[in-house]
C-alpha cells in the first residue's frame, strides 16, 4: 500500500492509502465529495523518530555558527602495528632527527 496526497480546492490536502498499481490522478474529497487532484510529494524514507530528527537538525543548525570543539583526533578503529625492518649498521650511525 502506498500513501498518495490529494488536494481539495476547498478543504486542502488529505491522504489516501491505495495499492501500488492503483495510481489515480484524482479522487473525491472525503468531506465535501468534490474532485481533488493528486499532488506530487517527497517519499517518506526517514527511519528515525521525530525526536532524533529534531535533535540532528538542531545540532546541524548550531554547528553552523558554533562548531563543536574536539580535544583529540577521532579513532579510526583498531590500529595495526607496523613492523619496521631492522636497521643496517651503516644507517645506525646516522644522526637522529
Amino acid at each position: 500500500m502506498v500513501i498518495h496526497e490529494f488536494c481539495c480546492p476547498e478543504h486542502g490536502v488529505f491522504e489516501r492509502m491505495l495499492p501500488l498499481g492503483a495510481l489515480a490522478s484524482q479522487t473525491q474529497c472525503p468531506q465535501c465529495g468534490a474532485d481533488a487532484l493528486r499532488q506530487m510529494s517527497a517519499p517518506r524514507v526517514v527511519r528515525s523518530s521525530r525526536a532524533q530528527w529534531a535533535s540532528a537538525v538542531e545540532r546541524a543548525e548550531k554547528s553552523r555558527h558554533e562548531p563543536e570543539v574536539v580535544t583529540s583526533v577521532p579513532s579510526s578503529g583498531a590500529r595495526r602495528r607496523i613492523r619496521q625492518a631492522p636497521m643496517t649498521p651503516a644507517l645506525q650511525r646516522l644522526p637522529r632527527p
